[in-house]
């Protein structure tokens, strides 16, 4: 799981001292991975939350591209059918506040089946009846859905401090002859709970209606913010000692997707890949141990 199947090869001749055909290693690993995303898929219950946990969970998701291959399989010469492309993996992910316990799901299936596995990271990460969910996101649509679908009336949006602060980047030029200093003091009054002075900052200086979107930063960011004022109260998550970025998914996308599925020529077809990036997830959680006992004890 954490090397191509050739580099695991090696490593069984190293260690154990004998050869395994790269096809034998990809076969086996491909068949636990099946078994494994079975478990998660047939998973119940994610919303019956105990009655005590954490006061706390900090939830966050994101996207990471793919290279996905598929073939036809009616055809004798799959080779001539072969069409690569780009698919979304989502990875969700939660942890208690003030833990270094992280919990993983990833799925490439449709974007409605992410506030399940939300759910079920949140619960593992102590996620009570009680609790409060600070979610720091991009402010994708899709995540915003998902975790109020997962989370309602106790989850609490944040969009990323620092995906903010490109926009303002961008914008800063358009805005001020010490584009620094104007980002500088922007920043302060995000961090600070002025928001509304951000947003207003922003629509003294939006390009004409002419001017294409595209040579439209200031244009953008405003809009971006405008849009999003409910989602800007980085004044509180500071009171609370609670992140203001997204880096726990980002750091989740790096070691847990793209370390093993975006090697060097790779590609995978779409239901190998999603067996393994939930395979990869829940190793990940802590439960690589507890499914190689359990498959023991049914193959014994």
């Amino acid at each position: 799981m954490e090397a191509s199947f050739e580099q695991a090869g090696k490593r069984v001749k190293e260690h154990y001292g004998f050869t395994l055909p790269v096809s034998a290693v990809a076969s086996v690993t491909r068949k636990h991975a099946r078994a494994i995303a079975a478990k998660q898929e047939a998973r119940e219950g994610a919303h019956i939350l105990p009655g005590k946990g954490a006061p706390t969970v900090v939830a966050e998701a994101d996207g990471s591209f793919l290279r996905i291959v598929s073939t036809d399989d009616t055809k004798t010469d799959r080779r001539k059918t072969r069409e690569v492309q780009y698919r979304e993996a989502r990875l969700c992910a939660a942890c208690a506040k003030g833990s270094q316990s992280i919990y993983y799901d990833a799925t490439f299936s449709d974007v409605r089946n992410i506030a399940g596995l939300w759910s079920f990271t949140a619960k593992d990460a102590g996620m009570a009846m009680h609790s409060k969910v600070h979610i720091v996101a991009d402010g994708a649509d899709w995540i915003h859905a998902e975790g109020k679908s997962a989370f309602g009336h106790r989850g609490s949006f944040l969009i990323d401090l620092y995906h903010v602060l490109e926009y303002l980047h961008e914008a800063a030029p358009g805005c001020s002859r010490n584009p620094q200093r104007w980002l500088n003091t922007q920043k302060k009054r995000l961090k600070s709970g002025h928001s509304k002075k951000v947003i207003a900052e922003l629509k003294k200086h939006i390009e004409p209606d002419a001017s294409p979107d595209t040579e439209s930063p200031v244009r953008r960011a405003w809009r971006y913010l405008n849009n999003r004022r409910d989602c800007l109260a980085y004044d509180l998550a500071q009171n609370m000692e609670l992140p203001l970025g997204s880096g726990l998914i980002e750091s989740g996308n790096k070691h847990i997707l793209q370390a093993r599925m975006k090697i060097p020529g790779a590609a995978w077809s779409i239901q190998t890949a999603e067996n393994f990036a939930r395979t990869r997830a829940l190793r990940a959680n802590g439960g690589w141990d507890t499914y190689w006992t359990e498959a023991s004890k049914a193959a014994a």
